[in-house]
């Protein structure tokens, strides 16, 4: 559960990573899909309730 956990969380900051350099590089939409960060972002709300 920890190194899925920590996967998670690595997957969640590298796809903020990607869209802040996104937005810095110029780029009006986003690189990244929204429904899989959604998806990336609600597992990890249900993993910090726990």
């Amino acid at each position: 559960m920890t190194i899925a956990l920590r996967k998670l969380a690595l997957l969640e900051k590298n796809l903020e990573k990607r869209e802040e350099q996104a937005r810095i590089a110029g780029y009006v939409t986003s690189p990244v899909d929204s429904d899989f960060k959604e998806q990336v972002s609600k597992l990890m709300e249900k993993v910090r309730r726990i």
